[in-house]
């Protein structure tokens, strides 16, 4: 059987005491190590994020500044190997400088003797045993004293004497005669003399 009750419950509600929530000092400091800590790894990331970027920056420019060096080393590179042909060609040259006998030697101590203006220029050059005569044209007289010391200071030439001069219209013509301080040596032909 069931029993209801109509009647309403004659009982007194009786509030509970609310307890108020007390912080311990535990909790607080556990809760500032927390933050603290939390703060710390913000700031650490922050800085290492920062640190990343930086470095990534730094090694791209430094990728950058490699690809130059590099093809500045190529570069150098190139020419140390032009240079290199250069200073073998300049030794063949010197070789066979120093390997010069007879005519080759008398052409190039009158060609260095002459000045470097154009004003005085060569007809004719003729060897005999050691006298050699030198033939030209000469705009300005004045050349002719300087070449003749020019001659004497090859070290080629024992005396250098003006046979003649003439002036002309333009030019003046003149005559050197030249004695050799070396014995003239016979020309090689095809090798074999």
């Amino acid at each position: 059987m069931i029993k209801v009750n109509l009647l309403k419950d004659q009982t007194v509600s009786v509030r509970s005491p609310v307890e108020e929530p007390r912080v311990s000092r535990q909790g607080l400091i556990f809760l500032a190590i927390f933050l603290l800590l939390a703060g710390g790894m913000g700031f650490w990331w922050y800085y290492l994020n920062s640190q990343i970027k930086e470095l990534t920056q730094t090694r791209e420019e430094l990728r950058v500044e490699e690809a130059r060096l590099q093809a500045l080393k190529a570069e150098i590179a190139k020419y140390d190997q032009m240079k290199q042909l250069r200073l073998s060609k300049i030794e063949v040259i010197e070789t066979l400088k120093e390997n010069q006998t007879g005519p080759v030697v008398l052409l190039n101590s009158v060609i260095k003797s002459m000045p470097g203006d154009g004003s005085l220029w060569l007809t004719e050059l003729e060897q005999q045993e050691e006298k050699i005569k030198v033939m030209g044209y000469t705009l300005r007289q004045e050349r002719i004293p300087d070449f003749m010391i020019n001659l004497a200071a090859t070290g080629f030439f024992q005396e250098v004497d003006l046979e003649t001069m003439e002036r002309e219209e333009d030019a003046s013509m003149f005559s050197l005669l030249c004695k050799s301080m070396r014995k003239p040596q016979p020309e090689l032909e095809n090798g074999t003399e």
